[in-house]
């Protein structure tokens, strides 16, 4: 099967990485400035292709 006929990976979406999710909360910090409040989630590999973008 050629690489453009291949489903595309249901988890990342064909994109190969998952990016990072971030998320504000002035709870988090108490200062109430908003810069030091966003937490992150770092980008990945997918998990499900291993960062092929398509299923084997």
């Amino acid at each position: 099967m050629t690489v453009e006929n291949r489903p595309p990976c249901p988890t990342c979406q064909g994109k190969k990485i998952i990016e990072g999710v971030c998320e504000t909360s002035s709870e988090w910090s108490g200062s109430g400035d908003g810069a030091d409040d966003m937490q992150c989630t770092p980008d990945q590999t997918c998990p499900t292709c291993n960062g092929k973008g398509y299923e084997e």
